[in-house]
């Protein structure tokens, strides 16, 4: 029994060996989410050029993070569904910069809506764990399911140019969210050295 608890806890240790791609991705996140919300009237196909690598390297180091822990990592299916979904996404969106104004914020709303389930099912994960902090992970993904919903509806009620803004804001907080889970890892890989 003693062994077995001894050979989890060391797989446990090799699963969180990569928070730090996932901080890459969350920093990665909050510039370009800055740079959305402080630059607004950049074009739509430049805009779609940047999404699209955003997203593209964004499910890469999900993948990358899924895969080298796929013996050990609870819930690693959440997080590998969501890489593939995003390298998708991404070469579809860096393949087609001709998207139309309206089709480019409905693929954001929608990337932003599979983050935010694949957030709150790994929160879900960890409060199973009892890992500290698991709650903000469920709030984050939470509240970025309410940016993706407010998103989907904007064309519809303001035009795409407010659209654009709100993507900023939820790239902003996706940023903060992810660099928080990444970091509730690190700490996590400290206890267990």
């Amino acid at each position: 029994m003693d062994n077995s608890f001894e050979t989890l806890l060391e797989h446990s240790k090799q699963a969180i060996r990569y928070w730090w791609l996932l901080l890459l991705t969350g920093i990665a996140l909050f510039i370009i989410g800055l740079v959305v919300f402080l630059y607004p009237a950049q074009s739509y196909l430049g805009m779609s050029l940047m999404f699209g690598f955003l997203i593209f390297f964004s499910g890469l180091f999900q993948i990358i993070l899924s895969a080298g822990n796929k013996h050990y990592m609870t819930g690693r299916g959440w997080m590998l569904a969501g890489g593939i979904i995003e390298v998708i996404l991404g070469v579809i969106l860096i393949l087609n910069t001709a998207l139309s104004a309206a089709t480019l914020p409905i693929f954001l709303a929608f990337w932003l809506l599979f983050r935010s389930f694949s957030a709150i099912g790994l929160g879900s994960d960890m409060n199973a764990m009892n890992v500290p902090g698991s709650g903000w992970t469920i709030v984050s993904g939470v509240l970025l399911l309410l940016l993706s919903m407010w998103i989907l509806f904007q064309p519809i009620l303001f035009g795409t140019a407010a659209v654009i803004i709100w993507v900023g804001i939820s790239l902003l907080f996706a940023g903060m969210s992810a660099c928080i889970f990444a970091f509730q890892l690190r700490d996590v890989h400290k206890h267990m050295k």
